[in-house]
C-alpha cells in the first residue's frame, strides 16, 4: 500500500467469482471512490508492467477495483496496481496544485478588472 494521501487499497485482494478453471475475478477495496480525474490518470499510467496486464484490465466501480487473474499472478498484479494507484495519486496532487494556482490567478484578474471598472466609472464624466 502507499503512504501518499489519496486513494489507497484498504485491504487484501479477495476472490469473488470463479471465471473458469484456475482463473478468478479478484476484488480490491479502496479507501474511497476515486474522482473522474483520478480514474483517467490511473488508466493513462504508463509504468512498467506485463503487456498482458495493463491499467485498462482493472475495472473501477465506486470504492472497488476488480480484475481477472490466475492465483499465481495476483500478488505481482497487486504490486503493479499499487504503483499505478500511487502514480495516479501523485499526478492528481500535482494537478490540484496547478488548479489552485489557476484559481488564484483568475481571482486576481477579477479583482484587477473590478478595480479598473471602478476607476473608469469615476473618470467617465471627466
Amino acid at each position: 500500500m502507499t503512504s501518499t494521501t489519496g486513494i489507497r487499497r484498504s485491504g487484501p485482494p479477495q476472490a469473488v467469482q470463479k471465471v473458469r478453471d484456475n482463473y478468478f475475478l479478484v476484488q480490491v477495496l479502496l479507501t474511497g471512490s476515486p474522482s473522474a480525474d483520478w480514474r483517467r490518470l490511473f488508466y493513462e499510467t504508463r509504468l512498467e508492467g506485463s503487456t498482458d496486464f495493463q491499467p485498462r484490465s482493472v475495472e473501477i466501480s465506486g470504492a472497488l477495483m476488480r480484475f481477472r487473474s490466475e492465483p499465481a499472478a495476483v500478488e505481482p498484479r497487486i504490486k503493479v496496481i499499487d504503483r499505478w494507484v500511487e502514480h495516479a495519486n501523485e499526478k492528481e496532487a500535482s494537478m490540484s496544485g496547478r488548479n489552485e494556482e489557476q484559481r488564484r490567478k483568475q481571482e486576481e484578474m477579477a479583482r484587477e478588472s473590478a478595480e479598473l471598472g471602478e476607476w473608469n466609472a469615476r473618470w467617465a464624466k471627466l
